[in-house]
C-alpha cells in the first residue's frame, strides 16, 4: 500500500476508533478534517459529513430544482445516477455532486497527500 493509501486509511480507521474525532469532523467538517490532515483548500464550498448508523438508511437526494419542475432530460439524468450501497459496515468516501467540486476535492487530496510524503533525505 502507498503513503498516499496509508494516509487516507489511517484517517478512516482513526474515525472509526476515537468518538471524540469523529463527533468533531461531524459537527465542523472543515475544523475537523484540518485537525487530521493539516489543512483544506479555500473555496465557495461546504462540506457535510453523513455518518453511517447500524440502525439508519441514508438518503442522498439529488440537488433541487432551480427552475421549477424538472425537464425529461433533468429526470433521466439524475436516474441513471442511483446508487444503493447495501449491506455494508465502514463505508467511506466522497459524494462530489458538480465537476468543479472534483478539483476541489482533488486539491484537497493532493496537498494532504504531499504534507504526509517523506521529505527528499529522510
Amino acid at each position: 500500500m502507498s503513503d498516499r493509501q496509508d494516509l487516507f486509511t489511517a484517517h478512516y480507521r482513526t474515525l472509526r476508533r476515537d468518538a471524540a474525532a469523529r463527533r468533531r469532523l461531524v459537527e465542523n467538517p472543515i475544523e475537523g478534517l484540518k485537525e487530521h490532515f493539516g489543512s483544506i483548500p479555500d473555496g465557495d464550498y461546504r462540506i457535510e459529513v453523513v455518518p453511517q448508523e447500524p440502525d439508519t438508511i441514508t438518503i442522498v437526494l439529488p440537488a433541487p430544482q432551480p427552475n421549477g419542475e424538472p425537464t425529461a432530460a433533468d429526470i433521466d439524468a439524475v436516474s441513471r445516477r442511483i446508487y444503493d450501497m447495501l449491506f455494508t459496515d465502514g463505508i467511506g468516501g466522497y459524494l462530489i455532486p458538480e465537476e468543479a467540486l472534483t478539483w476541489v476535492l482533488r486539491d484537497m487530496r493532493s496537498r494532504w497527500a504531499a504534507a504526509a510524503a517523506p521529505k527528499q533525505g529522510d
